[in-house]
């Protein structure tokens, strides 16, 4: 028995396992391409989230008034653009300044029982002090001051002392307000304050020596009085930023108006004491 196939139909079957074949050769490929094109596309959008995440340029920042919390920024990464730093020193504050000191009130109109040219005359002043800046407006400062006044040449005379000086140091708090700068660097402030003070009265004279380089003199105290009490002190002053306008170095000149509560003078040791004491210590330094 002899089967005769149709050309056309053995055309086909060849055709139909030709193209099975070539089918069954592609899937590895195909498979090997869907791969690549996902993990391609899984990068592209890491890089897409990434970028809306941390916006480099801060696009997205200002397209986004309330955004959401962003994560911890990995090493390398930040939040901020401007980091602020602020040292836990910042607000302290510090001045050290020396100056002269000028006699007012009742040591230059004469002393009760003297009746002559009063107790000071001019003399020198130095300060230090440190407190806290609560801000760049307003700041207190702890202040120690010394003031040393020559007592004039003829009230020495009258009382038979050769020479004299006066020492009045204090320990004080004292408010200081900065008013609106007049440049970016230049300003003006009001200061004031009160606390302890004590003025030491003395009377000298000297008392010499010889030595093998001859003879040698120096002041020695023969009569002093001491007191202690309180004073009040008010003043102003303008700075100057010397170092920039960002920098915290002040340089300064004030003058304050000091009143110290001193013991009124007793008729026979008058001279020793004096009463209450003005002074007007013009002081230049620096401040931070």
């Amino acid at each position: 028995m002899v089967v005769r196939c149709s050309p056309s139909r053995t055309l086909l079957r060849r055709f139909a396992i030709a193209v099975s074949a070539i089918a069954l050769a592609s899937l590895p490929i195909t498979a090997r391409a869907q791969n690549d094109t996902h993990g391609y596309s899984s990068s592209s959008d890491d890089n897409k989230s990434f970028l809306s995440g941390e916006d480099i340029d801060g696009a997205s920042l200002a397209a986004d008034p309330n955004p959401s919390p962003s994560p911890k920024p990995q090493y390398g990464q930040t939040n901020s653009r401007y980091p602020t730093y602020e040292s836990r020193w910042s607000k302290v504050a510090f001045e050290a300044g020396g100056g002269f000191t000028a006699p007012v009130g009742n040591d230059v109109s004469g002393g009760q029982g003297v009746g002559l040219s009063g107790y000071d005359t001019w003399g020198y002043n130095l300060t230090l002090g440190g407190g806290w800046n609560f801000n760049k407006w307003l700041g207190v400062l702890a202040e120690y001051q010394f003031n040393r006044n020559k007592i004039p040449g003829d009230t020495l005379a009258a009382l038979g002392a050769p020479g004299g000086n006066i020492n009045t140091w204090s320990l004080t708090i004292d408010p200081i307000i900065y008013l609106p700068p007049i440049t970016p660097t230049i300003g003006v402030y009001v200061t004031g304050g009160g606390g302890f003070y004590r003025k030491v009265t003395n009377f000298t004279a000297p008392a010499c020596e010889e030595g093998f380089f001859g003879v040698f003199c120096e002041n020695q105290t023969i009569a002093h009085l001491s007191s202690n009490q309180g004073g009040l002190n008010i003043g102003a002053g303008a700075y100057w930023k010397a170092f920039g306008p960002d920098s915290r170095a002040k340089l300064y000149a004030e003058a304050r108006y000091v009143w110290v509560d001193s013991p009124s003078a007793a008729a026979e040791n008058g001279y020793l004491a004096g009463g209450t004491e003005g002074l007007i210590p013009v002081t230049f330094g620096i401040r931070f």
